[in-house]
Formats: C-alpha cells, structure tokens, sequence
C-alpha cells in the first residue's frame, strides 16, 4: 500500500483522544451496603455491564472514524504490481512494444488488429507526465526500438507510432522485449513498466517460452500484456512456391510446386491462380481439409529469358497478407557448351574422345527441348571463335593451344565464364604448368599443377575408385540418394598426381588419396579439372549410369553459381547481392510497390561489386535495374508461414505478464493503466466508510434510555 499524501498519517495520533475521553468519563461505583437493596444492586450491575459493552463500541467505532479520516486525506493505493508498491510520487519509466508483424494485419469487423494496436499504443503514451519516460518499440522480425533511450519528448514517440506501418514479417518477442528490459532495470527510483500489445499467437509466444524464462526477470518491472484481435479467425495461406529443378530453360517443361494450408475448422474451397510476369497462366479449384495443408503442381513452360516473376493467389479472407506468394526465377536459353576435342593425326581414324561428353549432355543432338546444345571444335579452328557465346567450355586432352587462345581463355574465364579441362595421354605437365598457370600470372586458368602420371592403362591390372567424395557440393550431392548411383563404382586406371591451389577444393580423392577432381573460383568463373580421361582409355566411368548426371549437375552449378539470385527472404532482412562491375552501370532497385531507390554499394577487387539492400519491409517482387543492361537480378520476400497461424495461446500459459483486455462497456485501458501503475484508490471507499460509522456511532451513542434498559 502507498500514500499520497504520508504526512496525514500523523492524524492516527488522534486515536488518543477517544481513548483518553473514554477513560476519563468512565464512572466508578461507590460501593455501599444495603441488605435490603439486593434485587437493586443486582440490577444496577446488569445495567453497568451493558454500559461498558456499548462504551466499548463507541470507543472502537470513534477510533475507527479516526483512522478513516487520517486515510482518506493519506490517500491510500493498494496494488498487486511492481508499480503500485513503488514511491506514489515517483515518475514512471515504460517502453511501448507494438507488434507490427504480418499476422496484425487480420481484420475483424472491417478494422484491422494493427490499427487498433496502434491507437491503444497513442492511449498509453498520452499518459505520461512531464516527469515520465518512455520509448516504444516493434516486435516485427527484426524488432527494434524507436528509441535506444528513454525520452520525455511525448510527441516524438507518438509520431513514431503514427508513422509506423504493418511489417510482411514474423513476431520476435525476444528481439525487442529483452532490449526494453535492460533498458529499465539501471532504473531505481522509476515506476517501471513493459507494454506489449499483440495478437498472441501461440506460433510466436511458444518458441520465445521455450527459449527465455521470464519468471526470472527483473520483478521491479511490470510486464503488461495487451491482447488484440479477435479470438478465433478463419484463415488460408499460400506457405510455399517453389521450383524444384537446378536449372529452368526457355522451352521445357517446369513444374512449380505450391503449397496451400487451411487453419480453420471445416473445410475449405480454394481458387488458386498462377502467374507468370502479371500474366494469368492457369487456374485451378481445390479443397483443403480443416487444419492441413495441400500441396498442387503448376505443369508450365517459360517462354521468356531471364528473370521472371512467378506468383501464386488464392481468394482473400480475414489475413489478405498471406494470400498471395511471390518467387524470382532465373531461367536460361537453353545453354551452349562448346568442346574443344583434340586434332585428328593425318592418316589416323578420327579423334572422338569427345564422344561421351557430347552425348551425355545432348544424346540426340537435338537444338531445342533439349538443357545442352553441344558444339565440338578442334584447338586449330578455335580462331575465330567468340568464347562469350557459350555458357561453358570444356577442353579434352589437349597438348597445345595457342597464345592468343589462352590469352583469350583467361578473359572468358575471369569474366564469368566455366572451363572445365579433361587430362589423358596428349598432356604435357610442363607446358600446362608454364603456359596455362605461370605465364598467365594471376589470371591462371588450372585450378592445380600437374606431375607425373599414376597407373598403368594398358595392362589395366590396377584400379583405383574415386573416394571421399564432397555429397555438399552441387556435382556430387545427388548422388546422396543411393537410388541414384554411386560414382565410387566407376574404376579408374590412370590419372595425373596434382597439387591443388591454395584456394582450390577437392571434390573428390583417389583411392590412394590423390586429388582425383579440383575445382577453383577464377574471377567471375569457375575451372574445374578431371585428373584422368572424358573417354575409356583411362577409366571405365563414361559407360557408368552416374557419368551423365555428374556432368549435368557440373555444368549447372557452374552456369547459376554466379547468377545474384536469392531465396527464402525474409522481411526486414538485409540482402547482399554480387554483380559484375561491367553490367552494373547506374544501378537502382524497383520495390514491390514500384518506387524506386538507390542501393548502397561496395567496390571490391576485379571487378565485383558488392550490393546491400536493406529496404526489404514489403511482401513481393524486388528487381535491381542497371540502365544499360535493363533487370539484372531479382528476388522475392514472402512472410513466413508461421504467421499464418492465428490460434491464440492461453493467458495463463505466460507468466509474469498481466493481461489488459479491453472490454468495452468496462474500464477504458486508461483507467486501468492507472490502476496498475498507482493501484486502487482507497479514499473513496474510506469516506463511504467513514460516512456509515459516524451513523452508527451517532445511532448508537443516542439510542433512548428506555431500550437501553430493558
């Protein structure tokens, strides 16, 4: 209990005075003796008695009438909060905590949780006094505070919640709630509060309960919950879109896969619509089961380079935020590969050494409908050759190649192009030592250096298996299911010992130990080197069912390792993006909503270009622009499925918090934000008391003598 005014409880000294008039008027019988007055005396003592029990009463009801009118000048305040046993003079320090996540953008009665989370987060600053402190704060994933301190400037505060907008988002409690905490536990002559306003969801509060415990808090903080939104509603989501496949050409196929949840409690009909680039391209009518989830196929064939924007929506319902998803996509001309073969020797059946890396990526020759189109060149008709056409090239047991042909390699390699070098009986370690790694400086193109050759491909009466094989990288990770092979199986029976460069990776070893396949990013490209032979010279693996997948799934990683594309944003996140300094040119970046900003950037060495998007608040589609080579790169950001869910978590689930529900018809969220923080003002009860025992006392001490003595 707290006072405002303490000094009138001095007044209880007042209880004296009933005590001292009750004793000094106290009658003392004289004692006499009259035989014959027994049946009197007897009387007279029954009379007394009655006399000292309603005295008795007088006496306590006046003490009590004093201490009523010492306590309603006190001006008592009882509480169970932090606040209400704290100083009653001493100002308060709170932080607002608004929760601006996705899931506040239900609507219920044609008025969204958020803005009504707003307008109680204007109600509590508006309380503040000149000698308070506050700030607020969001609890959108990433949370934040408006402010890092505590200020006095009112306004300002309320101006920062004006302005705030609802965030595509999830909830983190932990991210601004903790940094309230510390904020006011230095505190310690503050009336110190939290206020957090959300919908509470059980997806956001169960994960920040099962990390933190709150009841081990600061107790000189009050923490104060102010639930929002209705308590049950229906809803629907698109949680997922996505394309399976490693790489999506013009022309093929493409299956888009998408996920549709329903979180009500009957079933659901859903339209679903996909588009490409705005564009309507199918439609589809689906029934979802209460509290499950569906997933449906879009069979579709992209007809533009590039990238594209693929987007999925359903009908709108009480959460339109999560109806609709979004997904950039990079999809590729079908990709040219250019085989550099050796020459024919005069009189010699020709060379076809490139036969099982032509027919693994394009078995039927064909020039469409097809991922690969090969093209098989000997070193001598690589003249006029434009390297930049080909998304890669791969050189097959060369001996020699020219000056101005590795000159022009180098380019092509450290300009984003893909090398990917077979070895066999034509190579000469010392000339690929000095002419392709030491002549050409720091624009190399061997990711290692070559010695000796191992094994005995004639008599093939020793083999060695590729082992320790990298299943993380890209080439080798489908071969993690063992329904698709194992490339271990493949019997190697000569090869070349190899050193790898500093910042080479192995993918793969010899059955020995020895690097069996090296690769190295080289600039903007990537160079890959295979230690034996692309025929069955050297090794049996070209015949091998893993051959053409291994192939397939080189030159994929290869060709999209470089592409700036990026998946599964989510908002708020800063993203970082790679480009090429040469396709930059004026940069700027097109939001969801189509304005326009400039991203901030970062010159880094050959030619990169490092670039930082932070304004990724929006749900949608995000392009980065150059004004000479048009949209570079693209990505999307989507909320997160969990948001979707909105089954509220039961109060009594969460401790230490104190739930202020506004309860129309009942005390306004004012009223009881002040009884929280002072506590319940027991003047008034004291005067309403003190009012009945000045009636009673008058009752009682002027009852009429007759009653009194029957």
């Amino acid at each position: 209990m707290t006072f405002i005014s303490p000094w009138f409880l001095l007044g209880l000294l007042g209880i004296a005075i009933p005590v001292y008039l009750h004793l000094y008027y106290r009658k003392t019988p004289v004692q006499k003796e009259f035989p014959s007055l027994r049946l009197i005396k007897l009387s007279v003592e029954f009379v007394a008695r009655r006399k000292k029990i309603r005295n008795i009463i007088l006496m306590t009801l006046r003490i009590l009438t004093v201490v009523l009118v010492v306590m309603a000048m006190a001006r008592p305040f009882l509480g169970s909060s932090a606040s209400a046993a704290a100083d009653a003079q001493a100002p308060s320090a709170f932080v607002v905590l608004l929760d601006n996540s996705m899931s506040m953008s239900s609507v219920d009665k044609g008025i969204s949780a958020f803005n009504s989370a707003r307008s109680k987060a204007l109600e509590l600053i508006d309380q503040m006094t000149e000698n308070d402190r506050a700030t607020v704060g969001f609890v959108n994933e990433p949370g934040r505070l408006g402010y890092s301190q505590l200020t006095w400037d009112k306004e300002a505060l309320k101006k920062i919640i004006s302005d705030s907008k609802i965030s595509a988002g999830g909830t983190d409690l932990a991210s601004s709630l903790l940094p309230a905490l510390k904020l006011l536990s230095p505190l310690k002559t503050h009336k110190k509060a939290v206020f957090l306003i959300t919908d509470m969801t059980e997806s956001s509060w169960r994960p920040f309960l099962e990390r933190y415990d709150i009841a081990e808090t600061d107790k000189s903080i009050d923490l104060i919950v102010v639930p929002m939104g209705a308590q049950a509603v229906d809803n629907t989501a698109v949680t997922d879109l996505r394309v399976e496949s490693p790489i999506v050409m013009t022309g093929k196929k493409t299956v888009v896969k998408a996920q549709i949840a329903n979180y009500s409690k009957q079933a659901k009909k859903i339209r679903a619509v996909f588009a490409i680039n705005g564009e309507r391209k199918s439609e589809r009518d689906l029934e979802v089961e209460a509290n499950s989830e569906k997933e449906t196929d879009f069979e579709v064939v992209f007809a533009q380079s590039g990238m594209n924007r693929i987007a999925l929506s359903i009908n709108s319902d009480a959460l339109p935020a999560d109806n609709e998803r979004h997904a950039a996509l990079r999809v590729f001309d079908p990709c040219k590969i250019l085989i550099v073969k050796p020459e024919n020797v005069p009189g010699a059946p020709e060379n076809k050494e490139d036969l099982f890396v032509k027919f693994a990526l394009n078995p039927l020759a064909k020039s469409k409908d097809n991922s690969f189109i090969t093209e098989s060149r000997s070193a001598n008709e690589l003249n006029n050759v434009d390297f930049k056409r080909y998304a890669a090239l791969i050189l097959i047991n060369q001996r020699h190649l020219s000056a101005d042909v590795l000159k022009r390699l180098s380019e092509y390699l450290m300009g984003g192009g893909n090398l990917i070098t077979f070895l066999g009986d034509r190579t000469e370690p010392e000339w690929y030592n000095e002419n392709l790694t030491d002549n050409l400086g720091s624009s190399y193109l061997l990711p290692a250096r070559l010695f000796k050759r191992v094994g005995n491909a004639v008599s093939k009466s020793v083999y060695y298996r590729l082992t320790d094989l990298d299943l993380g990288h890209p080439a080798f990770n489908i071969f993690e299911k063992e329904e698709n092979g194992d490339p271990s199986r493949a019997r190697i029976y000569e090869f070349f010992q190899v050193k790898p460069n500093s910042s080479a990776i192995v993918l793969c070893r010899m059955s020995h130990g020895f690097p069996g396949i090296v690769e190295e990013k080289r600039g903007a490209g990537k160079s890959l080197l295979v230690t034996f032979s692309a025929d069955t010279k050297w090794t049996n693996w070209p015949v091998r069912p893993t051959w053409l997948p291994f192939l397939h799934q080189t030159l994929i990683s290869m060709i999209t390792s470089k592409e700036a594309t990026v998946k599964n944003i989510k908002s708020g996140m800063p993203v970082s993006i790679t480009l090429m300094q040469k396709d930059a040119g004026k940069l700027k970046i097109v939001l969801p909503d189509e304005t326009e900003i400039s991203p901030s950037s970062n010159n880094g060495h050959k030619g990169v270009l490092h670039l930082t998007v932070t304004n990724t608040e929006q749900a949608g589609y995000y392009e980065i622009v150059s004004d000479r080579l048009g949209v570079l790169t693209a990505f999307a950001v989507n909320p997160p499925a969990a948001e979707s869910r909105l089954e509220k978590i039961n109060l009594r689930e969460i401790p230490r918090f104190i739930p202020l529900k506004d309860e129309p018809g009942k005390r306004t969220v004012k009223d009881k934000v002040s009884v929280l923080r002072n506590g319940y003002d027991l003047s008034g009860i004291s005067l309403i008391m003190l009012v009945l025992l000045a009636i009673a006392e008058n009752f009682l001490a002027n009852k009429p003598a007759k009653k009194r003595t029957e």
